[in-house]
């Protein structure tokens, strides 16, 4: 769940590329339409929501499992919260692989 908004983000990223492709490719035939133009929005739209939606919850979940993680001291905590804050997606999969991947009992 950690790595699930990076990958909606680079989905949003394909479909924006794929979206200014389509459209120069349609205008030089001069044939664009607006139903075309609404279906790429669309898939465009539904990543970043998605991508939005995935964020939040994630950011939450991080956010009180650093609060109540009982192994790491008070300013650590802190700094995983304004990790969380600040730096978003990216400081997600460092926290799970810090603390949430490598302190499970083998």
């Amino acid at each position: 769940m950690s790595f699930l908004p990076i990958i909606l983000f680079v989905a949003y990223f394909i479909f924006f590329f794929g979206f200014f492709i389509t459209i120069f490719k349609h205008v030089q035939e001069q044939d664009v339409l607006p139903e075309l133009i609404f279906e790429k929005i669309a898939g465009m739209a539904a990543a970043i929501v998605l991508a939005g939606l995935f964020s939040l919850g994630v950011l939450i979940y991080f956010i009180i499992h650093a609060i109540n993680n009982k192994i790491i001291d008070s300013t650590e905590r802190i700094i995983w919260v304004l990790i969380f804050i600040f730096a978003g997606t990216i400081g997600f999969p460092v926290y799970w692989y810090m603390r949430i991947w490598k302190e499970l009992p083998p």
